[in-house]
């Protein structure tokens, strides 16, 4: 009888959870988006921003809680599995419901930019000097890359025509010049017309005082669905967890699909809404954005308190997944300039062929 109250409790949990989920990031896309248009930000840059670390946040606080008790395969497994679900699931989804144009310019370099950071992870969860895990050294330097890819969009945008290049970003991070542009040397000189308008900025404030109320509602806003998103996906997870554990499924297999789906809901919510209004740059901008900020800060910023070691094969064939599923998707993005319905189909039947690649193998291994 209390075992089946127990069942009971966690699956309202599991239930509770995703109503906050899918309502959090409803709100979050729309307040987000309304606060865009009042900056004059684009679509884009909104997604790769703003919106990718709110839905990043449930990964985030699901690998630190995970490390933070010794279970690495579960985070590590959360992180890369929701990476993987987002390329795929979410964008073929997103492109079933309507086809996704993309931009051509800046999600050619901000793609690149994604599976660099995939490389750099792989070399470093393969470092024979620290196998299996991340030291703090390599921790910061995720973190590092980062704030380097947060400051180009913003500094980048402005300052010159070639800052859509891959090649200016790789510059821009080894040489460490983001750390110049956030101390505000870098920021490009204001044009007149940002001169005019920085001169009568004080004049339309007291004639607009309900423009920044609206302003401060829709901020408050994206701070609540942030909350409530973050709050929903600890639920799910640990709803989903309980459930999974009672049938003897391994950690690995556990974060790479039930907990991994369970915290990309958000971007699964934001991928419907965002194809159905037709957002398709702002879908795939939350997507890239998301993954850089998943991987570097779910797993540098967690990495820098433990140093809890993933199994050798989990990790090596997880990351292989992710790699093949990137290239696949850089290749789906660049035909064209647009993901079609076909392209999701396929998109979506690749993240089932992975699952039960993942799945079979890894509970060989356990068995």
């Amino acid at each position: 009888m209390m075992q089946m109250l127990d069942m009971f409790l966690n699956l309202g949990t599991f239930l509770v959870g995703l109503a906050l989920l899918v309502k959090g990031s409803d709100y979050l896309i729309q307040s987000a988006t309304d606060i865009a248009k009042q900056f004059n930000v684009s679509d884009l840059l909104i997604g790769l921003t703003i919106v990718a670390i709110g839905t990043s946040l449930p990964e985030v606080l699901a690998s630190l809680v995970a490390l933070f008790f010794g279970r690495a395969d579960l985070a590590f497994s959360n992180v890369i599995g929701s990476s993987l679900a987002n390329l795929t699931l979410i964008v073929g989804i997103g492109a079933i419901v309507a086809p996704l144009a993309t931009n051509h310019i800046v999600l050619d370099r901000d793609t690149k930019i994604m599976i660099l950071m995939f490389v750099l992870i792989a070399v470093m969860m393969l470092n024979p000097l620290a196998f299996g895990f991340i030291s703090i050294i390599e921790s910061i330097i995720l973190l590092l890359f980062m704030i380097a890819y947060l400051s180009f969009l913003y500094w980048g945008r402005d300052e010159c025509d070639t800052c859509y290049q891959f090649s200016i970003f790789v510059d821009f991070f080894i040489k460490m010049r983001f750390l110049t542009a956030i101390r505000g040397k870098a920021a490009p000189p204001p044009t007149s017309k940002q001169a005019q308008e920085a001169r009568g900025k004080g004049s339309e404030e007291e004639e607009e005082p309900a423009s920044l109320l609206k302003l401060k509602k829709e901020l408050a806003i994206v701070v609540v669905s942030g909350i409530a998103v973050a709050i929903g996906a600890q639920w799910v997870v640990a709803g989903a967890e309980y459930i999974s554990l009672n049938f003897g499924i391994g950690e690995s297999v556990i974060g790479f699909t039930i907990i991994s789906i369970g915290t990309s809901l958000p971007e699964l919510s934001v991928s419907i809404n965002s194809a159905r209004h037709g957002f398709g740059r702002l879908l795939i901008g939350n997507v890239v954005g998301s993954n850089i900020i998943n991987i570097a800060m779910g797993l540098g910023f967690a990495y820098i308190f433990t140093t809890a070691t993933v199994q050798t094969f989990s990790a090596v064939l997880q990351l292989s997944l992710l790699l093949i599923v990137s290239i696949v998707f850089y290749y789906f993005i660049r035909e064209d300039w647009r993901v079609t319905r076909v392209e999701g189909i396929i998109l979506v039947m690749l993240y089932l062929v992975v699952q039960v690649i993942l799945i079979g193998s890894i509970q060989a291994v356990i068995i």
